[in-house]
């Protein structure tokens, strides 16, 4: 019992160090060790020892001082993970510690999906939609599975008694029909209905050999790597998140042309011709709002044109394609990528209220929409808007605002988050501003 009073005592000191720690770093303050030590609850020796030790990669010296840089990159629960004296947690702090059971199913899934892409993206593959459908199911099977066990929910087959049904010397686990079906209850949403399509997608390309299917699938191929990605990172976190393998592949120069399509369609007449009709009456059977859905089949259009402006310096643009436009869109004259998502206005741009989010947890020290009011105003940002006025540019500062002309307001850049960050660091600007209705000064 001792131990684990010392136990829970010490991660105490240590998330009030974390705390102390990021508040500096933020602030571009150094400290001293003792600044650290009354912070933390440390002793002398003991912060001491952290620096030379534990935190040596992110606190280092400065002068007669410290400055801490990196901390601010772990949550609280990370930064305990640093200070552990489990040298494996210490080494890879950024790592859920979970049960091995847990674990094991994640590495599972995760490399199943990894194989799955790698299949897919094989450019001498011809059995890819088949390769990628079997090692997909494998992969949320195994995901499924590791949430269940994270939930303390058994998914396992019983028999009439109740015990767990053995087959070769093994419990049989759910399979990924029953996974589903448990996970999701009785909700129809685009995720599911775009597992059920591949769950029987499988069923029946275990016997067939159809690789032309690969153009007519390639959107719910993409929609069930995507949702898996995001389900596994909503669940454990995005360390074992496979999102920085996925990217658009590499394209061939040109496509087969109508006649070798067709050439292979009738030699794979039979098989093409079922599976066509059953991917058909799927898609026919689903609501209109499901089918259109990213998370059921995602879309894109491959445009492949001539460059025109050596100085060009965007090969892919995206637009959306409208009722107006979609028809046209192959005839475009420029290399596109469609999406269909719904449009995002002022993309890249910040409201005042995630300027003052971000500003206030960079600084660690309050702020609030009356301080952004007035630093625009201080920093000569923009005009003020008179009653009735219509936004323009004119006296807006483009480094750090744009106007807004559909809402009739001003949007932000992040610069204009690092240029408030930048000012407000130093404490008497921090206090010119915030104390008081202050006047314009150079920006």
């Amino acid at each position: 019992m001792e131990g684990r009073r010392r136990s829970g005592s010490n991660e105490e000191h240590i998330k009030k160090a974390y705390a102390f720690l990021v508040e500096r770093e933020r602030g571009k303050a150094t400290f001293s060790k003792v600044e650290l030590g009354e912070a933390s609850g440390w002793k002398a020796s003991t912060v001491t020892t952290h620096i030379s030790k534990k935190l040596k990669r992110w606190v280092r010296r400065e002068g007669g001082a410290f400055r801490a840089a990196g901390i601010a990159g772990f949550s609280e629960s990370e930064f305990v993970n640093v200070m552990s004296q489990v040298d494996d947690v210490h080494a890879d702090p950024k790592k859920p510690r979970l049960k091995p059971e847990i674990e094991s199913l994640l590495r599972k899934a995760r490399q199943s999906a990894l194989l799955a892409l790698q299949i897919y993206n094989n450019p001498t593959t011809v059995f890819r939609t088949e390769g990628f459908s079997v090692m997909m199911v494998l992969a949320w099977t195994a995901l499924l599975h590791a949430i269940f066990e994270k939930r303390g929910q058994s998914y396992l087959h019983l028999d009439g008694s109740g015990s767990p049904i053995v087959i070769d010397g093994d419990e049989k686990p759910w399979e990924l029909r029953k996974c589903v079906d448990t996970f999701f209850g009785s909700a129809t949403t685009p995720v599911r209905t775009n597992l059920d399509f591949f769950i029987r997608l499988r069923n029946k390309i275990e016997h067939r050999f159809v690789p032309e299917i690969d153009p007519t699938l390639s959107g719910e191929c993409q929609a069930l790597l995507f949702n898996f990605d995001e389900l596994l990172s909503e669940e454990f976190g995005t360390y074992y998140a496979i999102r920085e393998s996925l990217a658009m592949p590499l394209q061939t120069a040109n496509i087969r042309c109508d006649q070798t399509i067709a050439a292979i369609r009738k030699l794979q007449a039979r098989h093409f011709d079922e599976l066509s009709a059953f991917i058909g009456d799927f898609r026919s059977s689903i609501p209109q709002e499901i089918l259109g859905d990213q998370r059921y089949r995602f879309r894109v259009f491959l445009v492949p044109v001539p460059a025109n402006h050596p100085s060009a310096d965007k090969t892919i643009e995206y637009v959306k394609p409208t009722p107006e436009n979609e028809s046209q869109i192959a005839a475009l004259t420029k290399g596109i990528v469609a999406i269909r998502e719904r449009p995002v206005a002022n993309a890249g741009h910040l409201k005042p209220s995630s300027i003052i989010r971000k500003v206030e947890a960079q600084l660690g020290k309050p702020f609030n929409m009356s301080n952004h009011t007035r630093a625009w105003q201080r920093y000569r940002v923009h005009q003020s808007l008179a009653r009735g006025a219509k936004v323009t540019s004119e006296g807006c500062n483009a480094q750090f605002c744009v106007p807004d002309p559909v809402h009739n307001d001003y949007v932000y850049t992040a610069a204009w988050v690092e240029h408030l960050v930048k000012k407000l660091s130093d404490e008497k600007e921090y206090q010119a501003l915030t104390s008081s209705r202050s006047s314009t000064v150079p920006a």
